[in-house]
């Protein structure tokens, strides 16, 4: 299941628990981030995972891709909580070859502060 747990400003804050469907992409995922993209030029995303995480049907992970290379343009910063294990060494390959920055962390709030620093180049 996914629940939209906060949104604030270009940050959106996601918790995934049980198991990620393709119906949650459709009716609660892709309507938010139509609606953000229109108000932002980028959004910070933070995934939240439950203890209860259990996982994504084959359909969920094929709504991730297309949402990830739909979206790819707006991705500013993700931040990854409580990931499982096999996620994180997924995450950290994609990393490798991704423009996008993606961090994992203990808590939320390091998370909120990692969205909020600044930025020099």
């Amino acid at each position: 299941m996914i629940t939209i747990i906060n949104l604030s400003a270009a940050n959106l804050f996601i918790n995934l628990s049980q198991t990620i469907t393709h119906s949650d992409y459709e009716t609660v995922l892709e309507p938010v981030l139509s609606d953000i993209r229109k108000q932002h030029p980028q959004v910070n995303v933070c995934v939240i995972f439950a203890d209860d995480f259990a996982g994504f049907e084959l359909h969920a992970l094929v709504d991730d891709a297309m949402i990830g290379i739909k979206y790819w343009q707006y991705w500013h910063k993700i931040a990854l909580i409580s990931e499982p294990k096999w996620l994180h060494a997924i995450t950290a390959g994609i990393a490798a070859i991704n423009p996008i920055t993606i961090e994992s962390f203990s808590t939320m709030l390091k998370a909120e502060l990692w969205f909020n620093e600044e930025e020099y180049f």
